[in-house]
């Protein structure tokens, strides 16, 4: 009998509609993460707030970030079903809020909250998988469940631009109600499962110490890019960070009931998994939740056309990620995926960063064909890898600390290539020597009725504000080839082990 708090499926339950009824939660989690990015000029726009579009984004993704451990520790002590339910109601009030909000600190506020219940949604099921699937055959349930979240999470802009273009920006948050009242409906099967209730407590000093040092991190790179704050307050938020990251560390070694454990980070795989997971959160992410504004912007199209140069993207991830999982399952291989994807994915960025403002849209989508290959060839796959080399009792925690390690990618690379692409947009455009007005030059419904001349003069400010993130994000993905070629090979296990 398993120790922890897991799920176990009674012989009349099939898994069949379970696992449909968790890639609808999977969905609906991950086409928040940019939904909103084709809607942020007409957001920036409306609200006046073109330096503070990121935390539109990064509130989201921070509380994700901040949620997910917590998540894990209760699912494995008090069982992940009825936790599923409160994170999906969670989300779904905070979505209703989003679009009533009337400023950008509302706004912000609100996708802050709906994080909170998309942390439950994206952390979750697949700890509910690795409850019913053994090691060898998950990776052929982990695979479309994470090809799901990386399509949902590419696609939501596309989704994001059509709802923009036709009945307004608010209806981007409105339309999770009626697809989560559905998810709702279909997750109601999980009151079938068992549920066995594990031993021990929830470590609320770390979960506090995570907390602040998560937020404090993210405030002192996000507040980094103001030109407006103080050198003493960064530096007084950077101690904090600092201070609060050690204390933390401490506090879950000697934890009984930790957090986030420690001595997961003894094995390889765990730590290959945990650094690869900081690459495709800073990575992926970063360029889905900007790149939008950018073509909307430089290609003058509307926000549906904007979204749509991100479906290459979800077509490369949907071949590799299925494809790698199968192979996966097949041979019990998995090394050379990480390997060969992140090579792709340097090759991708490097071709991304040498566009000009004048490279047609094909060789555009091309480009992120190939990065949706590489990032969906490993974006599951070091998961299994982990839970595979950590006992049963801890999948749960070990998950989501996986989890939380992506989206603290996630949210440092928005907040950092966000905070870099507003800076220098607000500098492009404050210095324009086209005789614009600054808030002209962030107005696509304006730029588009401009004349050719200076529509082309306003394509060069985003360029040059947009495209060296590609360099960064080229470097970020080398650091994945290196972890890959350290990352050591352990045979699957061909049953689960509930110890």
């Amino acid at each position: 009998m398993p120790s922890d708090a897991s799920v176990q499926a009674s012989p009349k339950v099939r898994i069949g509609p379970l696992y449909a009824a968790l890639l609808i939660i999977v969905l609906l989690g991950a086409l928040d993460h940019t939904i909103v990015a084709t809607a942020l000029p007409t957001v920036v726009g409306e609200l006046d707030g073109a330096r503070h579009m990121a935390w539109i984004i990064t509130a989201y993704t921070l509380a994700m970030t901040v949620g997910m451990p917590v998540y894990g520790r209760l699912g494995d002590r008090y069982g992940r079903p009825m936790l599923l339910m409160v994170a999906l109601t969670i989300f779904l009030g905070a979505s209703v809020l989003c679009g009533f909000a009337q400023d950008m600190f509302q706004l912000s506020l609100f996708r802050g909250i709906q994080g909170l219940g998309g942390a439950g949604l994206g952390v979750l099921p697949p700890a509910i998988i690795a409850d019913l699937v053994p090691p060898r055959q998950r990776a052929k349930y982990l695979g479309p469940l994470g090809s799901v979240f990386g399509i949902a999470t590419v696609i939501s802009p596309l989704v994001g631009g059509a709802i923009t273009d036709t009945v307004g920006w608010r209806w981007v948050f409105w339309i999770n109600l009626p697809v989560g009242l559905l998810a709702l409906a279909m997750a109601f099967s999980l009151r079938r499962l068992k549920t066995i209730r594990g031993s021990g407590g929830v470590d609320w000093p770390g979960t506090l110490l995570m907390v602040v040092f998560t937020c404090s991190l993210v405030a002192v790179i996000s507040l980094g890019t103001e030109p407006d704050i103080a050198a003493g307050i960064l530096w007084a938020i950077g101690v904090l960070a600092a201070v609060s990251g050690v204390l933390f560390v401490v506090v879950e070694i000697r934890s009984k009931h930790p957090l986030i454990p420690m001595k997961m980070f003894k094995s390889w795989p765990v730590v290959n998994a945990a650094g690869l997971g900081l690459v495709i959160g800073a990575g992926l992410f970063s360029v889905v939740a900007y790149l939008p504004s950018y073509v909307q912007m430089v290609y003058s199209t509307s926000a549906s056309v904007a979204g749509m140069i991100l479906l290459p993207m979800v077509l490369g991830m949907m071949v590799s990620t299925n494809l790698t999982g199968w192979l996966v399952s097949r041979t019990g291989r998995y090394k050379i995926f990480p390997l060969a994807g992140s090579a792709l994915a340097v090759a991708a960025a490097i071709g991304l960063r040498l566009l000009q403002p004048g490279s047609p849209l094909p060789v555009v989508g091309l480009l992120l064909a190939l990065l949706g290959l590489a990032v969906g060839s490993f974006m599951q796959i070091t998961v299994v890898a982990a839970q595979n080399a950590m006992p049963h009792s801890v999948v749960g925690s070990v998950t989501a600390s996986l989890g939380y390690l992506r989206e603290l990618g996630v949210t440092v690379g928005t907040a950092v290539f966000g905070g870099l692409f507003a800076t220098m947009l607000a500098r492009g455009s404050a210095e324009n020597k086209l005789g614009l007005p600054p808030s002209m030059v962030t107005d696509p419904q304006a730029v588009q009725q401009l004349p050719p001349a200076l529509q082309s003069g306003v394509a060069s400010i985003y360029t040059d504000a947009f495209l060296p993130i590609f360099g960064l994000l080229a470097c970020i993905f080398a650091v994945g080839v290196l972890l890959s070629v350290f990352m050591p090979e352990q045979r699957l296990a061909d049953h689960k082990d509930v110890g």
